[in-house]
């Protein structure tokens, strides 16, 4: 039996990442770089114990975003994690 821990981050810098390379106006080949935002985090762990462990582990190096849609009340204004079951 195996879980799966996603937990959604708060406050996350986009990092430039080089997506490949093309060639420009004068015939050289460049990179091509985009801008990415990492601000999901995903653990796989033995046992809802260790997802629980690893989940506090995450909450001491970064801040979990909280739902803001009104709408969705059970997500509202909470933590957004979730755990899995995956074979």
């Amino acid at each position: 039996m195996n879980y799966r821990l996603t937990v959604h981050l708060q406050d996350v810098k986009p990092v430039s990442q080089v997506t490949g390379k093309r060639k420009n106006d004068k015939g050289k080949m460049v990179d091509v770089t985009k801008r990415k935002l990492f601000n999901t985090l995903s653990f796989y762990c033995k046992s809802e114990e260790a997802c629980m462990q690893k989940l506090s582990e995450v909450r001491s190096k970064y801040n979990i975003a909280k739902g803001k849609n009104p709408s969705k009340m059970n997500k509202f204004d909470k933590e957004l994690f979730n755990i899995s079951f995956v074979n």
